[in-house]
Formats: structure tokens, C-alpha cells, sequence
């Protein structure tokens, strides 16, 4: 090859929606202030510039002139606005609809505000399946981009990644530009013809200064490549190969495995596989697209529910990177907001039914069960006969949306555990932080099932097994909602010939905002009652227990039949940036002495309400 180099120049940044202020101001002061800044400073450097759809209404909302500079920048033809999901979504996880949906969302907000319809789009991570190029083509797109990597695995080398490629879904075509991560610093070695994509990322607290010095080497490299833009370059680009692209995502979208291999290339949804909160947030995204489709006769509404949904789509509350990712409470909090707002409206103007439902919600096979009234949705599993989502809808909040680093520990409610009669705190306290394996934990075994339709119950039954800890011990347990009460009744009975000494735990996690908006109290929450610690707490003989969620103005309160000792730990959990606050883990001990067939029963009640100043307010408001 000879001659001057072709570089393409390309900037995405993003926010993920919910974020907080202080958080925006970060991302624009450190990054994108000084990156655009420079390139209004050297108009001769073009860039193809990507800003997902919560960020750009931030700054037209927070930083109005320099929302203005963006539009004066592509105005002069120096920027090329990129397209994509509004949300930031990963494509390949969503529904057809809503990835046509995401992609016109965002193409129409360019279009509104800066005059001009984006050619090309940004794939988050480079989440790719080949079905998308029908996709995009559909949608206008006539270019995207993909990761050095991900044309390595499709037989693409050397030479062949300076020029972009074709490729194809049912007939449609897209052309796809290859992102070379290698030269990402940008400085370009090649000394002959060609292309040239990067991507730079900047982070961490050396951002601006990395700009700067990025600038200079675009400087320094003037006279071996010409920059250029992506739609500008395809206009006098000669006839392109066609390649297919397998299922995958740029070296970006890494995570950690168990054995300490790191895999590059990921399938876009092995963190479905990978972690059991990315996937229930998943099969909510489903449910609740298929409550909206079943919407009839109100447009209006169903595009409402329908662009709440989408909120929920961001990649960020699907996956690990190096920043805000699933493990950050606030993303997947504002995501199950979105969700349950949607739920909510599709429930409008019509009566609600309580219904018990079984189907195959996380999509592993098994039937799960959905219990429903007014106010709460209730999901069971018949591993571990435990609730693994707990909806409260006049707040849109899941009490047990909570993170756990360990892939095969899951945080869920009524979680059961069969324990030596002299277990210690330190013991327990490893249980609940999920590093501890004492006992027999219940929670990963298979309960048989029955359903009880007429009474809205299920009733689950843990035979004994001889070859487990506690084996003897026969648990028989039944769930059913009572008006914004989850009950389980349990019955455990020995079966063996000699006396059983144990203890009994019902493990339930519960999620609020942070610990300053909430507080554990025994029995309930009078006025001037001393609160329980949050984080290693005890206390004994105890029937009830009452949580005031602040953050929600709502009352929680957990109670049972026969007198427990309580355990409560702070769960916290590093989501890519600091260590913060997932969960409450609340252990309810009872030390049990059963003698051959014998028998023990409690019941359980966990309620949610709204706090009575609350409950006064909405009884004082005007109706409508």
C-alpha cells in the first residue's frame, strides 16, 4: 500500500438514565466538555460523535449552550451525529419492535434538534447478531461499526481491516467499519492507504489531559492521513467485500469469569447465563412487552407503556464492565421503575383481578408462579420454593432486586436453611454474605409442586434425602398473596427414629435505596422506639419485625406464628467503580427440637404499605 492513510474518527459517550447530577456533571467536565471543546479548536479534525439519548436530553436540559455547539459543529459539517437505540440498549437482547422503536426514537430527536437524519449508528459494546443488518437497513442505517476483534473472528486479517465491509440480512445491507482497538491511542503507524477507525476512551481522573495529548498526536500525524468522516468516505469508497459477522461483542464488553479467564469476543447474552439478575431483568423486559401488546383500543396509552418500557432497556443493567454496570443498585433500580411503570399503566382503566399465574418466566424451563393483586406481584420458584421478585407498584419498586457477586448464590425470599443447634454469628454472617456452605442449604433444591387454583396457593414439598446434611428433616411449605400480604405457612416434621436437634432460618434479602432511608424495627415502629443496627444486628424472642422505607414512604413487616431470633448483615457489592449498598439479608433463627415424627409449624407474613402519613395524604387529595 502507499499514500496517505484515511482515519475515521469516533466518540461515544453516555448516560446511563436515572443517573444523578453530580454524576452528569462528572461525565461532562471530565470527558465530554473537553473533547468537543478541542475539536471546535481544530476544525480541521472530524469526528463521527455518538451520545446516547439520556445524555443528550441532560445536556439540552443542564448545559444549553453547549448543546448549541454540538449543533453548530454539525451544522459547519465537522460532526457526523450517530444513531442507535435512544437508551443505550444491547440490540440483540430486545424485541423486534423495540429495536425499531429505540432506533427511530433517537433518529428523531437528531433530526428535531440538530436538522439532520443520522446515516449511521453505534452498537453498545459492538453487540452483534447477523439478523440486525435487516434491522438497521430498515431503519435508514447504512453504516455501523465493529470491533478489531469481532472481524478477526469472521476470518477478517491484516490488510483487510483497513476498509470497511457489506453485509447482509434477508437482502438488506449494511456496511460495517472495523475499530481498530489497537491503535486506539492515536497514533497511526501504517505507512501506506487505506482506513482507519478508533474509537478513543477516555476515563478516570486524567481524562481531560488524555485529550489534550490525543489531539497532538492527531497533530503530529497530518502528514501520513487525512481525516475523514464515515458518510463522507462511503460516497467515494470503491466496491466493498461482503463478510458475516457471528454473534458477539467488541473487546470492550469483558467480564471476569469464575476460573479468571477473561474472554473477549462475548456473545452478547452470555451475561443472561452469567447472572441470574440480568436475566430476570430480561424476562421482565419480555413479560412486560407481551402485557403491552395485549393493550386494545387505547393508542395513547400504549405508546406510553411502551417508551417506559424502553427505559428499561439500557445495556448497563444487563452486563459487567469497568463502569456503571448491572451490579450498580441505581441502574437496575431505575430500570425496574420503568418496567413496573409500564405494568402499572397497561392496568389502567380496567378491574383488576387477583389471579395466580404459571408459566416460564425466566426462561429456564420450569414453571414458575406469579402471584398478583392491586399492589404487589409475588414470583416464586420451585428451587428452593423461594421469592425471587417482590413488586410493590404504587412505588415501582422491587424489594428484592439486589446483586450478589457469587453466580451461584441468588438473593431471593423464604431462602431455607437447616443449621447445627449451636451455629455461631460469625457462621451465619458468612452465610448471608453467600461464602459460607454450613448446614443444608435449601435454597438450589427442587421442591415439588402443587397448585391449588380455587385458593390461589401453591403448596411445595422438600422429601427427605438421605444424603444431604439434615436429610431427615421434611419440609412442606405453601405461598399465597393476602391483599399486599405474602404468606408461608411451613411445616417441618422429622422423619427419622431418633431426636433432631437443629436450627431453622427462612433467609430473605430485602433492597432499598441506601441505608440512610431505611430502619429495621422489633415488633413495630412506635413512636420513639430504638431501631436495630443495619449491619450485624441480634436480637431475640422476637414475633415481628417492622421496616420503615423512607425512601418509598412505605412500611414493610415481617411476622411469624412461633417467636425467632434475628440476624440482619448489610450486604454491599463493588459495582465497577466504589462499594456500595445492595440489600438487607434478615436471618429469622428458631432452635428446634423435634423427636421422631414429630412436627413444627409457623406461618409468615410479610406485608408492604404505604406509611400512614401516606395513606393520609392520598385520603386528603382531591379525587382526580
Amino acid at each position: 500500500m502507499s499514500g496517505k492513510i484515511n482515519v475515521i474518527l469516533g466518540y461515544h459517550d453516555h448516560l446511563p438514565a436515572g443517573t444523578k447530577d453530580d454524576e452528569f456533571e462528572e461525565i461532562y467536565s471530565s470527558r465530554l466538555k473537553p473533547f468537543v471543546t478541542m475539536l471546535n479548536s481544530n476544525p480541521g479534525v472530524p469526528a463521527a460523535l455518538h451520545l446516547s439519548g439520556p445524555l443528550l436530553e441532560r445536556l439540552k436540559q443542564k448545559k444549553p449552550e453547549f448543546f448549541l455547539l454540538i449543533g453548530d459543529l454539525v451544522t459547519r459539517k465537522q460532526i457526523e451525529l450517530l444513531g442507535g437505540g435512544f437508551y443505550e440498549p444491547l440490540l440483540p437482547l430486545l424485541p423486534l419492535a423495540d429495536k425499531i422503536g429505540q432506533i427511530e426514537l433517537l433518529t428523531t430527536y437528531i433530526r428535531r434538534h440538530f436538522g439532520k437524519k443520522p446515516q449511521g449508528c453505534y452498537l453498545p459494546f459492538g453487540a452483534w447478531e447477523q439478523s440486525l443488518a435487516g434491522v438497521l437497513s430498515s431503519c435508514g442505517m447504512t453504516y455501523t461499526f465493529l470491533g478489531e476483534d469481532q472481524f478477526r473472528a469472521s476470518g477478517i486479517e491484516g490488510e483487510e481491516l483497513y476498509s470497511p465491509w457489506i453485509t447482509e440480512d434477508q437482502g438488506k445491507l449494511v456496511t460495517v467499519f472495523p475499530v481498530l482497538g489497537s491503535i486506539a491511542g492515536g497514533t497511526v503507524d501504517s505507512s501506506g492507504s487505506g482506513l482507519v477507525t478508533i474509537f478513543p476512551r477516555f476515563s478516570g481522573d486524567n481524562a481531560e489531559t488524555a485529550i489534550c495529548r490525543f489531539f497532538e498526536k492527531l497533530a503530529n500525524n497530518e502528514e501520513k492521513s487525512e481525516m475523514s468522516l464515515p458518510g463522507k468516505f462511503l460516497k467515494t469508497a470503491g466496491p466493498l467485500k461482503r463478510a458475516y459477522f457471528a454473534s458477539s461483542a467488541d473487546s470492550g464488553f469483558m467480564s471476569q469469569i469464575d476460573d479468571g479467564r477473561k474472554l473477549s469476543c462475548l456473545q452478547p447474552r452470555r451475561f443472561l447465563m452469567s447472572y441470574s439478575e440480568a436475566n430476570n431483568l430480561y424476562s421482565k423486559m419480555y413479560f412486560t412487552h407481551t402485557l403491552i401488546n395485549q393493550l386494545r383500543g387505547d393508542k395513547t396509552r400504549k405508546k406510553i407503556a411502551r417508551e417506559e418500557l424502553w427505559k428499561a432497556q439500557g445495556a448497563d443493567a444487563f452486563c459487567r464492565t469497568a463502569d456503571k454496570d448491572i451490579a450498580c443498585s441505581m441502574v437496575r433500580k431505575h430500570a425496574y421503575r420503568a418496567l413496573l411503570s409500564a405494568e402499572r399503566i397497561t392496568r389502567e382503566n380496567r378491574n383488576f383481578v387477583p389471579s395466580l399465574l404459571t408459566f416460564d418466566f425466566d426462561l429456564d424451563g420450569k414453571t414458575e408462579y406469579l402471584f398478583q393483586d392491586k399492589n404487589v406481584n409475588c414470583y416464586v420458584k420451585a428451587e428452593g420454593a423461594s421469592v425471587f421478585e417482590l413488586d410493590y407498584l404504587p412505588k415501582g419498586w422491587n424489594y428484592l432486586d439486589t446483586f450478589s457477586p457469587h453466580r451461584s448464590f441468588r438473593r431471593h425470599a423464604f431462602m431455607d436453611r437447616i443449621l447445627d443447634p449451636e451455629v455461631s454469628p460469625q457462621t451465619l454472617e458468612a452465610l448471608a454474605f453467600g461464602t459460607g456452605n454450613a448446614g443444608r442449604f435449601c435454597g438450589r433444591e427442587l421442591y415439588e409442586a402443587s397448585v391449588d387454583r380455587q385458593h390461589g396457593r401453591v403448596s411445595f414439598r422438600l422429601p427427605p434425602d438421605g444424603g444431604v446434611p439434615f436429610g431427615h428433616i421434611e419440609i412442606e411449605k405453601s405461598c399465597q398473596l393476602e391483599k399486599n400480604i405474602v404468606v408461608f405457612s411451613y411445616t417441618l416434621s422429622n422423619r427419622d427414629k431418633t431426636e433432631a436437634d437443629f436450627c431453622f432460618a427462612s433467609q430473605f434479602d430485602l433492597s432499598f435505596a441506601d441505608p440512610e432511608h431505611f430502619s429495621v424495627y422489633p415488633g413495630s415502629a412506635a413512636p420513639g422506639a430504638p431501631a436495630l443496627p443495619k449491619n450485624g444486628a441480634s436480637a431475640a424472642g422476637l414475633n415481628a419485625v417492622e421496616v420503615s422505607d423512607t425512601k418509598n414512604n412505605s412500611v414493610l413487616g415481617f411476622s411469624s406464628e412461633q417467636p425467632f431470633d434475628l440476624y440482619l448483615f448489610q450486604i454491599n457489592c463493588r459495582d465497577g467503580v466504589s462499594e456500595t449498598y445492595q440489600s438487607s439479608c434478615f436471618l429469622p433463627l428458631f432452635r428446634l427440637n423435634l423427636g421422631p415424627g414429630k412436627s413444627w409449624s409457623t406461618v409468615f407474613r410479610l406485608s408492604i404499605s404505604l406509611a400512614k402519613s401516606s395513606q393520609k395524604k392520598t385520603s386528603d387529595s382531591p379525587a382526580g
